[in-house]
């Protein structure tokens, strides 16, 4: 899709749920970016936590926001979606956050650059719950096909920029029947729908790793939902598994490399035993 304007209006749209505690953080890398056309879109998805979410958002009036009773994280994506005015649309949690100031025109730029493309997408880096960023960045997107993505999901979506056009003349939407892997299907759907990908090799977005918080019923419903979308695309969910192991592999290779490097064999240490400890956990949970 080629952008027609100079500066298209680039419409962010932001899902929260008893977000208060990150929400200034990312309205305000939204604020210091330096592209000028911007429409942040938060939709208070039911929050429970009396009013602190809603009050967060009362104190940025360029927002458009409203609140509503819970329909859950996807059709909130969905209403946002049916929402937005501009043509090019991006998609960022309420504890995440994009890199300041350039990411968004350093996106549209390279769009520019490709005006073939109806989607760009970039890096990521991780952060803590304080926002200092992780000693090892290993997220693993790059320039690969689209069609990958069935195999495993490589792109961020807080770190992708789409054409709205091309979501509405395909109707993409997302599955609001799924809880936790809607993002993965929508991408793949978006492949296959003919969208056609930019990589510009720069990170875009922050993404907030936090303490587990898994519960049993999660971790199954994950396992589950990603057996249904190997099921639906034609995939081996061992395949998936596998690659999705590699993944796993790669960056704690990395991340421990890491960590020996600045803290020594006493952190790393340390380190594996709490990663031991933390999978051990989660296979329970799973079984």
């Amino acid at each position: 899709m080629a952008l027609t304007e100079a500066q298209p209006l680039v419409s962010i749209i932001t899902p929260v749920y008893n977000g208060a505690a990150y929400l200034d953080s990312l309205i305000q890398s939204v604020l210091q970016q330096d592209y000028p056309r911007i429409e942040h879109i938060v939709i208070d998805d039911g929050s429970t936590d009396d009013g602190a979410t809603a009050a967060v958002l009362q104190r940025y009036p360029h927002l458009r926001w409203w609140s509503r009773p819970n329909r859950g994280q996807y059709a909130t994506l969905n209403e946002g979606l049916a929402a937005a005015q501009g043509a090019v649309v991006s998609l960022i949690n309420a504890d995440d956050e994009y890199v300041v100031p350039s990411a968004i025109s350093a996106a549209l730029a390279h769009w520019k650059a490709h005006p073939q493309a109806d989607c760009v997408y970039g890096r990521l880096l991780y952060i803590d719950a304080t926002g200092a960023p992780r000693l090892a960045q290993t997220h693993l997107a790059g320039p690969w096909p689209p069609a990958w993505l069935k195999y495993l999901c490589f792109i961020a979506h807080s770190s992708l920029f789409v054409s709205r056009e091309l979501l509405l003349d395909r109707q993409l939407w997302f599955d609001s029947t799924l809880c936790c892997t809607g993002d993965w299907d929508w991408l793949i759907r978006l492949a296959e729908a003919g969208g056609r990908f930019s990589f510009v090799d720069r990170p875009l977005s922050r993404y907030r790793l936090q303490a587990d918080q898994m519960t049993q019923t999660r971790a199954s419903r994950i396992m589950a939902e990603e057996r249904e979308i190997c099921r639906r695309y034609g995939v081996s969910y061992h395949f998936h598994r596998a690659l999705s192991g590699l993944a796993s592999l790669h960056d704690a290779a990395w991340l421990g490399w890491a960590v020996l490097r600045w803290g020594g064999p006493a952190a790393l240490v340390r380190r594996v035993a709490a990663w031991r400890a933390r999978r051990l956990a989660l296979r329970r949970l799973a079984r």
